[in-house]
């Protein structure tokens, strides 16, 4: 059977996104309503960045004199998202699926699900995969088929694997690891994230680092989610990586972003990488969470450099939706960002498998647990 769930293509008015906050807020929803600012705000910065993203510094400059006021249009569309938000949103997909299988059969191996999830999305870049899939839920959705850029470590690790859970063969410490692991951090048991983090980053990207900065990362969202400090947060998440085999780079790229001055200038950010690799993506992400006054100015400082500036973006936009749910919920990006539509809706669902174990059965054919 063949089913997809996204709401309706386009955009989310801005009505909608009010009646969420109070939807949110009669069912003891702050948990829910900062998982769904976090996936939104990671749309909004993957779809900031995705214009600029080869861009030199300068260029960016040159290209918008007066600094960038609103999306970009990226392949003739405002609001286009690119590979960023399609893996985060998989992610999830295989979050909800391995949830259903837990609670109907009792017994579920979460990364292997996420793998299967992966291998949807590759099959919606051009890929075959050795594994065979299914065609029910986001692998249907037409906007979430079209290729934008995809990551070649993501492509191929994933073209490689021959069975579900198959680790990847590479050295990479690429960011693909990073720019989808918000759902880990949000949606597991805060003692499950590091474990999760690495194991599932583990499916894309054979380098210690590339899996321990996504997993650092994930850690801090999952903190600052259950209110704590951001900087403090960050603070104690280096002191922990540096001790952790592997977890050096980890920790000094940290450690740079707190120590970077908060001007928000592109050349400060450039200072701490391009974030092509995990740990640079994750120190550009906390910079800029760190050094702008508002979603929109953090979000800005994070797409400004001559690198990776959907990843980066997307990275910092995970954040600072737990920050200030409400600026990104009612932001004006929120109405026109392409996808919003399918996150409210795998937030709904999360909802309801969350509050009611019962409604694994409704929702099995939508995430059927395999």
């Amino acid at each position: 059977m063949t089913l997809v769930r996204a709401a309706r293509p386009g955009a989310i008015e801005t009505q909608v996104q009010e009646r969420l906050v109070t939807d949110y807020a009669r069912h003891d929803g702050l948990p829910l309503i900062r998982l769904h600012a976090s996936l939104l705000g990671g749309a909004i910065g993957d779809s900031l960045g995705a214009e600029i993203e080869f861009l030199s510094l300068a260029e960016i400059r040159r290209r918008f004199p007066d600094g960038i006021s609103e999306l970009p249009p990226h392949m003739g569309l405002h609001g286009a998202i690119t590979d960023d938000t399609q893996m985060t949103l998989f992610t999830v997909e295989g979050i909800l699926r391995a949830r259903v299988r837990g609670a109907l059969k009792g017994i579920c191996h979460p990364p292997s699900v996420i793998h299967h999830a992966l291998l949807r999305w590759y099959r919606t870049q051009g890929g075959n995969p050795k594994v065979q899939t299914d065609d029910v839920g986001l692998i249907n959705d037409p906007r979430l088929r079209i290729r934008r850029a995809p990551g070649n470590t993501c492509l191929s690790s994933l073209a490689a694997s021959a069975n579900l859970g198959d680790l990847a063969r590479n050295n990479s410490k690429g960011c693909g690891t990073i720019m989808r692991v918000a759902p880990i951090g949000l949606m597991f048991p805060r003692d499950q994230v590091r474990a999760m983090a690495i194991e599932t980053s583990a499916l894309t990207h054979g380098h210690r680092t590339g899996q321990l900065a996504a997993a650092a990362w994930a850690e801090m969202l999952a903190d600052v989610a259950g209110g704590a400090d951001l900087e403090k947060t960050a603070a104690q998440t280096a002191e922990t990586y540096a001790r952790l085999t592997g977890g050096e780079e980890t920790a000094q790229a940290i450690q740079a972003a707190l120590r970077a001055p908060r001007d928000g200038a592109g050349e400060t950010v450039e200072s701490l990488g391009g974030g092509w690799i995990a740990e640079q993506a994750l120190s550009i992400a906390l910079y800029a969470c760190l050094a702008g006054n508002s979603f929109e100015e953090a979000l800005l400082i994070a797409a400004t450099h001559g690198g990776d500036s959907d990843s980066t973006a997307a990275t910092a936009g995970n954040m600072l939706g737990l920050l200030d749910p409400a600026a990104v919920l009612r932001h004006r990006w929120a109405e026109i960002v392409e996808g919003a539509d399918i996150i409210s809706q795998v937030v709904r669902d999360y909802r309801q498998l969350s509050s009611d174990i019962s409604a694994a059965e409704e929702l099995f054919e939508v995430y059927p647990g395999g």
